[in-house]
């Protein structure tokens, strides 16, 4: 069996007495895309820093390629980074960018940069605008740029937190297919930090959820929604006026929902639903759509975190 190529392992930081980390563990294949999720001041962050080399933990190990990146500058090379910061300079074009990032990374040989700047350029969608100074870039542009940035010593393993933050739905569904491809074709493993939920259970095969500093799910989205599916029922109303009418009628009447803009998710433990729709069709509302037993991710996580 093949070795992962992250291993975390009873991972601890604390800091003045407070655990940061608390005994954290857990494992990623080759080829995965693997998310790590939680509410903010979770320790996500920490967890980055430490398996990157950035922050020496209390104790525990964190493992890349089975070395440490804090002691090899070699493994280093083996890795590519995504942060909230692109790390793009505003005055230099995109090729020039790559350019510099690739010579950073050891590409001395003139003609072999200029293949993979221009093979990468091809991927993000950003040929034809290789000549334009990036300050003029949207935020999408410069979001593929930094997935090119981060490919041009031809990695093994990426590490991406929040790539799609602040994009319009347009450039997040490019972004998320520009991941999937580095998966699927050019066999990169993916370390995914995400609040879009929708975005990871769209790409990561498996996730863990971290709370409070310790793991409290590490599983497949399937089996994950599966071993928390409860039955539920789904409105869809004209505006969100009458949703949020709707919200108040559930919060007195002491029944578990979730609101999401003009939709609102009812969960319920009896097959006996009607007693719910019916004061709601009693009110007189404008429904849109009723859909029956619709789980997401959403839903999932919710109830972990509130559980955790």
């Amino acid at each position: 069996m093949e070795q992962p190529v992250i291993i975390v392992e009873n991972l601890v930081k604390k800091i003045n007495d407070r655990f940061i980390l608390n005994n954290i563990s857990f494992n990623v294949e080759r080829r995965e895309i693997f998310g790590y999720l939680g509410p903010n001041g979770a320790g996500k962050t920490t967890t980055l820093r430490i398996i990157l080399g950035l922050m020496r933990p209390t104790s525990g190990k964190a493992l890349v390629l089975e070395g440490n990146l804090s002691k090899d500058i070699n493994l280093r090379r083996k890795v590519g980074v995504i942060l909230e910061n692109d790390g793009l300079y505003n005055k230099l074009t995109a090729y020039e960018n790559l350019d510099f990032y690739s010579r950073i990374y050891g590409v001395s040989n003139s003609s072999e940069r200029d293949r993979r700047i221009k093979k990468l350029l091809d991927l993000v969608g950003l040929y034809d605008e290789k000549d334009k100074k990036v300050g003029y870039y949207s935020r999408g542009m410069r979001r593929r740029l930094a997935i090119a940035r981060a490919l041009i010593h031809d990695p093994e393993i990426v590490f991406m937190d929040e790539p799609t933050s602040g994009l319009d739905p347009e450039a997040k569904i490019i972004v998320r297919n520009l991941i999937f491809q580095l998966a699927r074709e050019r066999d990169v493993t993916i370390f995914l930090i995400s609040h879009d939920l929708d975005e990871v259970e769209r790409l990561c095969s498996r996730v863990a959820i971290l709370v409070g500093g310790r793991i409290v799910a590490l599983d497949t989205i399937r089996r994950l929604m599966h071993s928390l599916e409860r039955r539920s029922i789904e409105i869809t109303f004209k505006n969100m006026q009458d949703a949020m009418e709707v919200a108040k009628y559930l919060d007195n009447m002491g029944i578990l929902y979730n609101l999401r803009g003009n939709s609102i998710r009812i969960f319920y433990q009896d097959s006996n639903i009607s007693r719910v729709l019916k004061p709601l069709v009693m009110m007189g509302l404008k429904i849109i759509d009723i859909k029956g037993n619709v789980e997401s991710l959403y839903d999932v996580y919710l109830k972990i975190v509130r559980g955790g």
